[in-house]
C-alpha cells in the first residue's frame, strides 16, 4: 500500500477499542509501517507510525515473532544504517526512527525474553555504533518534523543499558560514545542533553563505578579545553563547550534530585568554577 493508504489503516486503528486493532493483519500492517518508518510526512511517521508501535508493542498485541521481524528489520543497513554519515538528507527519519522500534523491543524483551541472545548482543553494539556513526545531528526539521536522531539514538542506549544481559564491560565505551555525541561540531538546542543523561543514569543504576563516571567527565571537560587551546575562541570551541555546559549542570541536578554521584557532583563543581576564573 501507498503512504496515503497507509495513512487511512492506521488512522482507523482505536486503541481503546481492542478489535479494532485485532480486526487488522497485522503481519502485513507492521511491514508497512516499517516500509514507510522514514517518511517525510510527520504525520505518518511521528503521529500515526511511531504512536501505534507504541501500543502494539506495549499493549501485547503483538507476537514474538511479529516483534522478532521488527527487531532484525530496523537494524538492517536499509534501516538504522541507512546512508549512514550523511547530513541535511531525508534518510536521516529512517535511522532516527528505527532506533525508538528497536528500543521498544528491547523494552519488552526485558520483561519476556524472547529474543535470542545473538539478537540483543546486535541490539546493544549497535545502540552504540549508532550513535558514533551519526552525523545528521538536527533535532527538529522545518514542515518534516523531528529527526531528533541523537535523542532516539540516546533513547535506544538507555533500553540497551537496562536490558538484564548488558555487560558493565561496555560502560566505558558508551561513556565515550555520549562524549562523541557532545563534541559533535553543532550546538544542541531540543534537550539532547537530558536524553543522553538517561543513559549515564541507567549505567549507574546497573552498577557502574562512579570513579569511571567522574574521571570521564574531567576528561571531558579536558579535550573541550584543548578544542579551545587549538582553535581558539572559534564557533567550534563555543558550540562543544555550550554542549558541554548544558550537559553537566543538567546531570549535576538529576543526580542531586536521585541522591546520587557526590564525588561526579564535586567534579562538575569544580569544572564550573574553574570557568569562572579563567
Amino acid at each position: 500500500m501507498n503512504a496515503e493508504q497507509l495513512k487511512i489503516e492506521l488512522t482507523k486503528l482505536d486503541f481503546q477499542k481492542p478489535e479494532t486493532v485485532k480486526s487488522k493483519d497485522l503481519n502485513q500492517l507492521i511491514q508497512q509501517m516499517v516500509e514507510h518508518i522514514g517518511s517525510t510526512d510527520p504525520v505518518l511517521r511521528d503521529k500515526l507510525i511511531y504512536t501505534s508501535f507504541y501500543y502494539l508493542t506495549k499493549d501485547g498485541y503483538l507476537n514474538h515473532q511479529q516483534m522478532t521481524y521488527l527487531i532484525e528489520t530496523s537494524l538492517s543497513k536499509n534501516h538504522l544504517y541507512k546512508d549512514i554519515g550523511l547530513t541535511d538528507d531525508d534518510s536521516v527519519f529512517t535511522r532516527a526512527f528505527s532506533t525508538l522500534v528497536i528500543a521498544l523491543i528491547l523494552d519488552r524483551d526485558r520483561e519476556e525474553r524472547f529474543l535470542s541472545e545473538e539478537m540483543v548482543h546486535k541490539a546493544m553494539e549497535s545502540s552504540i555504533l549508532y550513535l558514533q556513526q551519526e552525523e545528521d545531528t538536527r533535532g527538529y526539521v522545518e514542515d518534516k518534523g523531528w529527526a531528533h536522531s541523537i535523542a532516539h539514538g540516546a533513547d535506544l542506549l538507555a533500553e540497551a543499558v537496562k536490558h538484564p544481559i548488558f555487560d558493565l564491560r561496555l560502560a566505558s565505551e558508551c561513556l565515550n560514545t555520549i562524549g562523541g555525541c557532545i563534541l559533535k561540531e553543532t550546538a544542541y538546542i531540543d534537550e539532547e542533553d537530558e536524553r543522553l543523561i538517561f543513559a549515564v543514569i541507567a549505567l549507574l543504576e546497573k552498577g557502574m563505578d562512579e570513579n569511571l563516571l567522574t574521571e570521564w567527565i574531567a576528561n571531558l571537560s579536558n579535550k573541550v579545553m584543548d578544542i579551545k587551546n587549538t582553535v581558539g575562541y572559534s564557533p567550534y570551541f563555543f558550540r562543544m563547550n555550550t554542549n558541554l555546559n548544558q550537559f553537566i549542570k543538567s546531570l549535576y541536578f538529576r543526580l542531586m534530585f536521585l541522591n546520587k554521584g557526590m564525588k561526579t557532583r564535586q567534579e562538575i563543581e569544580r569544572i564550573l568554577k574553574s570557568q569562572f576564573t579563567v
